[in-house]
């Protein structure tokens, strides 16, 4: 029999302040930018003292990390729920595809901001996470789309998809994260009516 791994104590402590301390970022994030939060304020929403903080992290931005990689399975449970839909046709997968990256922008709005900036400020950011790889999360949005490609026209259906891809999540998330800056404000649709209207662009494009 294997002999099983034990977690001492001091290292189960650690996880579970370390689990607190997330969960108030993301509680914190609710509320507020990520760039207005006090490590003080973290603290005490996490029920620990701000030298607890300091000797686990050496500052707020250390936090990113787990932030990026929490993200990532949350990520992968929504798709994964797209992955077990049957839709009837390329046109039902399209839209619910746009209707349901929607929902789940606006779910994890604040997350999203977060490490849509941070990412862009300091790269190594998305070398972080090790057990979800974003390139296979949207080769497997795309294999969705796959499933009907016998409804395309295009001469190259996964190239296509990966187009389709690309553009549905990130023309709803700059609708959702910055609906009044440049380049959302060249659609005056809101985000909702933007996400119903969307997918008659792309099936055109799939399908012509």
């Amino acid at each position: 029999m294997p002999e099983r791994s034990v977690i001492e104590p001091k290292q189960l402590r650690s996880q579970q302040t370390q689990r607190k301390l997330l969960d108030a970022l993301h509680a914190c994030l609710e509320e507020k930018f990520f760039e207005h939060i006090s490590i003080k304020e973290l603290a005490a929403k996490a029920g620990v003292s701000v030298g607890t903080f300091y000797r686990r992290f050496k500052d707020k931005e250390s936090l990113l990390p787990l932030l990026y990689q929490d993200f990532g399975n949350d990520l992968e449970q929504w798709v994964m729920q797209l992955e077990n839909q049957l839709f009837n046709s390329l046109d039902e997968a399209v839209n619910q595809m746009s209707s349901q990256t929607l929902g789940f922008l606006i779910d994890n709005k604040s997350v999203f901001r977060t490490l849509h900036l941070n990412s862009r400020l300091h790269s190594q950011l998305l070398d972080t996470d090790k057990d979800v790889d974003r390139s296979e999360i949207y080769q497997r949005l795309s294999n969705i789309l796959l499933r009907y490609k016998d409804e395309m026209t295009a001469e190259n259906p996964s190239q296509s998809a990966n187009m389709v891809v690309f553009v549905l999540i990130n023309t709803l998330l700059e609708k959702v994260l910055y609906p009044t800056l440049t380049p959302a404000i060249a659609s005056e649709l809101q985000a909702n009516d933007f996400s119903q209207a969307l997918p008659k662009m792309l099936l055109s494009y799939l399908k012509n």
